[in-house]
């Protein structure tokens, strides 16, 4: 179908101004389009710039927290030591132990419990 058919409100002599009205339509489109890009070429490098620091922060905190655990995974090891050291020194203890073989002692050996006429009210 043609710009010029019977439908259409233009005539044959109306076909140059259209042309430039369609240039100007064009070039209009063409204008919104550069911005438009432009606009969303910005954003794109506002966000990866974003992403970046939000992985760049992220990966500071996990360092962080890797040197905490490291630190933590220490002590740990250390108090199991220091635990065994003391388990040893009490079971070393425990045959010389004037109270726990002169059957007067608070604590039930069975048990590990204090009898209830030894806790305080």
């Amino acid at each position: 179908m043609s710009l010029f058919s019977a439908s259409s409100n233009f005539s044959r002599s109306d076909a140059p101004a259209l042309r430039l009205y369609r240039q100007s339509e064009s070039s209009d489109d063409d204008d919104k389009r550069v911005k438009r890009r432009e606009k969303n070429r910005v954003a794109a490098q506002r966000s990866r710039k974003r992403q970046t620091q939000r992985a760049d922060e992220l990966h500071e905190a996990y360092e962080c927290l890797e040197q905490e655990n490291s630190l933590l995974r220490e002590e740990v090891q250390l108090l199991i030591e220091e635990q065994q050291r003391l388990t040893d020194a009490l079971k070393a203890h425990e045959p010389l132990c004037r109270i726990l073989t002169c059957g007067m002692t608070p604590i039930t050996r069975s048990t590990g419990t204090v009898p209830p006429e030894f806790t305080s009210r």
